[in-house]
């Protein structure tokens, strides 16, 4: 009794992922669907810097202290020796979305107080002139492809992409998976296609031992 009920659980068991390995690929798929396209073709942009590196431009504004900032560095007696660094990075993510913070730069001689910033293909300075009361905004900004690039890499992007590209990388992972186990459910072409993923494998490995420039001897 056993035996006979080994065969059709095993059967069952099959079905049951193969079931759910084609729902999971199939709506892996669609929702990757956009941010897979997105990832291919920065991909091929970042292969080819020289042509599709984009560009940048630098640009500055100056803007007027509010009531509220006056205030902010009037209530410190000496504001480069007890900068209010917490209130400036609020106010400036308040009023100019920066938050990629890097560092803090002061120069008494001039009266400035510079707070450095990062950004997807650019970068922001939010220069306080404490005398002038006078905030000067001076950052670059980078082309809509330049920008694309950077979100490819992660770079300068925020936590929350942080998040979209692991999350994506995550799922594709997934959807690979999913469809290699779904190989196998078509006898009639399982064959050929063990053969065609054993040679996609293989193929980049061998390309990169042969052909990808490496040091060697040390």
């Amino acid at each position: 009794m056993k035996r006979r009920n080994a065969k059709p659980a095993k059967s069952a068991l099959r079905r049951a992922i193969y079931t759910y390995a084609r729902f999971l690929h199939i709506y892996i798929s669609t929702a990757l669907f956009a941010l897979l396209i997105f990832f291919c073709i920065t991909g091929f942009f970042l292969n080819h810097l020289d042509t599709f590196g984009g560009s940048a431009s630098d640009e500055s504004k100056e803007i007027p202290f509010t009531p509220a900032l006056s205030e902010l560095f009037a209530a410190e007696n000496a504001p480069f020796e007890n900068p209010p660094l917490a209130a400036l990075k609020q106010y400036v993510q308040q009023q100019h979305g920066l938050s990629q913070f890097n560092r803090m730069e002061l120069d008494e001689d001039a009266g400035e107080l510079i707070l450095d910033y990062s950004l997807p293909a650019g970068y922001a300075s939010a220069i306080f002139l404490v005398e002038d009361e006078t905030l000067l905004l001076e950052y670059q900004k980078g082309s809509v492809l330049a920008v694309m690039n950077d979100l490819h890499k992660g770079r300068h992007t925020g936590g929350a992409w942080s998040w979209v590209i692991d999350l994506s990388a995550l799922f594709m992972v997934l959807f690979a998976i999913t469809g290699f186990i779904l190989v196998f459910q078509n006898k009639r072409q399982r064959a050929n296609a063990l053969w065609v993923t054993a040679l996609g494998v293989a193929t980049p490995v061998i390309i990169y031992f042969v052909w990808v420039p490496s040091i060697t001897g040390v």
